[in-house]
């Protein structure tokens, strides 16, 4: 079965989104306005500046699941994760989307992916979660 997610670069998208407050503050520094002025126009910067973090940061993955393996491709790289190595995964509700936590039985590191919900398509979350629960792995809400 094959789901297609729409993620987020996690890094790229909060530097773009620091990065861009902090260069609209510095330039509303510069023009001689009352201070309640500045900070209303910076906070009508904050969903354009926000727009352009998520499409800039924007990454869409492709989930195929097979009996033993879960195969994630996204942004050029390929992540094999076999099922019996998966202890449970933590899905992190967040309101622009999810955080997926993926805990292993051997204590490795977890592997973080970034759901994105803002300003795309409606992607097969949904259904990927409830094949991976058919596949008796534990989804965890964090």
């Amino acid at each position: 079965m094959t789901f297609q997610i729409n993620t987020l670069h996690r890094g790229r998208f909060i530097w773009i989104l620091l990065a861009g407050l902090f260069a609209a503050g510095f330039l509303l520094s510069f023009f001689n306005l009352q201070e309640i002025v500045k900070i209303v126009i910076l906070l009508f910067c904050i969903p354009i500046i926000l727009f352009a973090a998520v499409k800039i940061s924007f990454q869409s993955s492709t989930w195929k699941l097979t009996e033993q393996e879960i195969h994630i491709s996204r942004a050029g790289k390929d992540i094999i994760l076999p099922l019996a190595q998966i202890s449970y995964i933590k899905n992190h509700l967040r309101s622009g989307g999810n955080l997926l936590a993926i805990f292993f039985n051997n204590k490795r590191s977890t592997l973080r992916i970034w759901r994105n919900k803002l300003f795309v398509a409606v992607d097969d979350f949904e259904s990927l979660l409830a094949e991976l629960k058919s596949k008796e792995i534990a989804i965890v809400l964090g």
